[in-house]
């Protein structure tokens, strides 16, 4: 993401900030569904107040010797901001088959 990285537990609001993004980055356990909502959320605010994209970084900690991704958390706003549509939003008229599927190739 091209950004600074500040120290740990610095108590820094955010753990890294750049020129387009800011953000926080978890490495836990267990991590709900509504508390990494939370957290998108504020990164979304915290990018809109500084003009930058928010987004959360986490890594799941599996254990000793087991391999886990980051995973990149974005809103919603935040994604569009990005990329300017959702990927079902593709601009294909409805019912409109992808090319190479079955469907279009008859």
């Amino acid at each position: 993401m091209s950004a600074r990285r500040f120290p740990a537990n610095s108590g820094f609001r955010d753990d890294f900030e750049g020129e387009v993004w800011i953000g926080q980055v978890k490495n836990v356990k267990v991590l709900s569904l509504a508390a990494l909502e939370a957290l998108a959320l504020e990164q979304e605010r915290r990018g809109v107040q500084k003009a930058k994209l928010g987004a959360v970084v986490v890594k799941r900690s599996a254990g000793r010797g087991t391999a886990t991704p980051h995973l990149v958390v974005l809103t919603e706003t935040t994604f569009r901001e990005l990329c300017g549509r959702l990927p079902s939003e593709d601009g294909r008229a409805e019912g409109v088959p992808h090319e190479g599927t079955e469907e279009a190739t008859g």
